[in-house]
């Protein structure tokens, strides 16, 4: 580590300046671990990403190639970063303009300006993506996401017996499976999370001015949401713990030695539990790094959520607030078409947006599970190998074979004990990097605060909220909710959680949503209403205001809130 940079930071685009923690601050909030950039993300995942802009023929070739490192996004401070000129040139290309691009995607109140260029404008490709407007508008199949899905599941299904594979062999699995990133972003991923906005751009430009909180609105559900399924599972498993006394008891007993007290005193409900995880294992906070755990490497996690879920009502069902959402949707849309009146051509279009928009976040959604679950099976191995060291005693806890560099793996399998020490140190710098207040834009250009002189997090006074302030978002999921702020930072506080607080977090990825049917309404720091969790959260039914700049140290536990999910307003009501 030097006073500027980490082992794995690349260097930033001159030609796409502004790189943003918004929105890759919900999917990876913590500084990647030196194996998880150096053998996934710098080598595969960039140049992926950077493929598929080419493909959705939003820029050509020369402009997507690597200067000097692909500029899609990157690493600094040990964070990843998306670039956010690109996506605005993207939006002004496909005529929306960037502002409609940030409003979609980087919710902030002050980022930095975009700084015009007259390459931004390119009218070849903007007819191209003019038609590629008009498929995103009608098009009602994606096949290349559905071969996706189907190539990740059958990895999973072909994966060997890890425990009886050998050290070599293990490194060899997840060599093999990292380059699959490249089929997953290049091609399905890059375009459906590209298109995500058309819809909702379409919908702000008809109805937005006349009133903005119908947009939000009129997304609804898109009711084939792949990172919403888990959720919908683990309330299943809930219900049967709660229909069952003896289970009860067992949670009741609390968290320690559950699985074991289930697995002998409960076997039919641990392995009901068992094919959850063999399901949905690779979902896990953070779950783009390689080297945190998932829900298969730590299914304490999972369970923990069951604990939760179980303390609630049937009338808590995420089908009955669905069934709210949908028919204030249909309300929402009886509005809409009123603002329009007689203009056909406009009612047309915003049917045909609306569904798009409602496809795509499922389509969007399909795509990065697939990604996910395929960079599970590099993962998967590797854990194997770093519970083995482990139990040799050349490590000293599993995870710490992710602290490796890809070029280190194969001396890593057959003499760890040589890397320990720098093992060690580099771990001890990695964790070093979670104090980091990460700056949340870095521009090439401009210098770079050095490393050593970053705030920690903590470190930085803000002003407490008093009752009767209003609190500025982004729209994210339709509703209101009132209820009692429980701040919580990571999933490993859920035991704090009681249901019907509003949970304020500083991010949240889709492993976190189970814990919002918990909730009765969400407040992020970061996020927007193409996010990830913003996505699912809608699926559930979750009213939900993100991109609530310091909300987790703004508002203390127990202040009473109402969050309005359409028009991204949260307001204190009492202390």
């Amino acid at each position: 580590m030097t006073d500027q940079n980490w082992i794995i930071d690349t260097v930033a685009s001159t030609r796409y300046p502004v790189y943003t923690r918004l929105n890759a601050n919900d999917v990876m909030p913590d500084p990647v671990t030196p194996l998880g950039a150096s053998l996934v993300w710098v080598p595969e995942v960039l140049p992926a990403w950077a493929v598929g802009n080419v493909r959705l023929n939003a820029f050509t070739p020369e402009e997507m190639s690597p200067d000097p490192y692909p500029p899609v996004a990157g690493f600094f401070y040990g964070y990843l970063y998306v670039n956010q000129t690109y996506v605005r040139i993207t939006g002004i290309r496909a005529g929306i303009g960037a502002d409609a691009i940030d409003a979609a995607f980087f919710a902030h109140p002050n980022p930095p300006p975009h700084q015009p260029s007259p390459a931004d404008v390119n009218q070849e490709l903007s007819a191209s993506i003019a038609a590629r407007m008009q498929w995103t508008l009608t098009t009602t199949t994606f096949p290349e996401l559905e071969e996706e899905r189907e190539l990740a599941d059958r990895i999973r299904a072909e994966r060997p017996d890890l425990r009886t594979t050998s050290n070599e062999v293990l490194i060899t699995l997840a060599r093999a499976a990292a380059p699959l990133q490249g089929i997953m972003w290049g091609r399905g991923y890059v375009i459906a999370s590209n298109q995500a906005a058309i819809g909702p751009g379409v919908i702000s430009s008809l109805i937005g001015n006349e009133d903005p909180t119908l947009t939000v609105r009129l997304l609804g559900t898109s009711g084939d949401v792949d990172s919403a399924l888990p959720s919908f599972a683990l309330w299943d498993l809930s219900r049967v713990v709660r229909a069952d006394a003896g289970l009860t008891a067992a949670f009741d007993a609390g968290d320690e030695g559950l699985l074991d007290r289930l697995r002998k005193e409960h076997p039919e409900f641990a392995t009901r539990f068992d094919m959850f995880v063999r399901e949905f294992g690779y979902r896990g906070p953070s779950e783009w790094d390689i080297g945190v755990h998932t829900w298969e490497t730590q299914p304490e996690l999972p369970l923990s959520l069951i604990g939760r879920l179980r303390l609630l009502d049937d009338d808590a069902s995420p089908a009955l607030r669905l069934q709210e959402r949908s028919a204030d949707a249909a309300a929402a849309l009886q509005q809409a078409l009123k603002i329009l009146g007689s203009n056909e051509e406009a009612v047309q279009t915003l049917h045909l947006a609306i569904a798009s928009a409602r496809r795509f976040a499922g389509w969007r959604e399909r795509g990065k599970t697939s990604a996910v679950k395929v960079m599970h099976e590099v993962r998967a191995p590797l854990f194997e190998l770093g519970r083995r060291l482990t139990a040799q005693g050349q490590l000293d806890h599993p995870q710490q074979v992710f602290m490796a560099l890809e070029s280190e793996l194969d001396l890593l399998a057959t003499h760890a004990a040589a890397l320990r020490d720098t093992l060690r140190e580099r771990e001890r710098q990695w964790r070093e990097l979670f104090d980091v207040e990460a700056p949340t834009f870095v521009v090439a250009g401009e210098p770079m605060t050095p490393l050593a002189d970053l705030p920690r997090k903590g470190g930085r006074e803000t002003v407490t909220v008093q009752p009767g302030d209003v609190l500025a978002g982004a729209p994210a999921s339709a509703g209101v909710a009132r209820g009692r702020a429980r701040v919580v930072s990571n999933t490993s506080q859920i035991a704090a959680f009681e249901p019907g607080e509003i949970l304020v977090a500083p991010q949240t990825d889709p492993s976190w949503t189970p814990l919002f049917m918990v909730a009765s309404g969400v407040v992020v720091n970061v996020g927007a209403m193409g996010s990830h969790a913003m996505i699912v959260s809608r699926e559930l039914g979750i009213p939900c205001v993100a991109g609530v700049t310091d909300a987790t140290s703004r508002i203390p536990d127990g202040t009473l809130l109402e969050v309005d999910g359409s028009s991204g307003k949260v307001t204190v009501l009492e202390d």
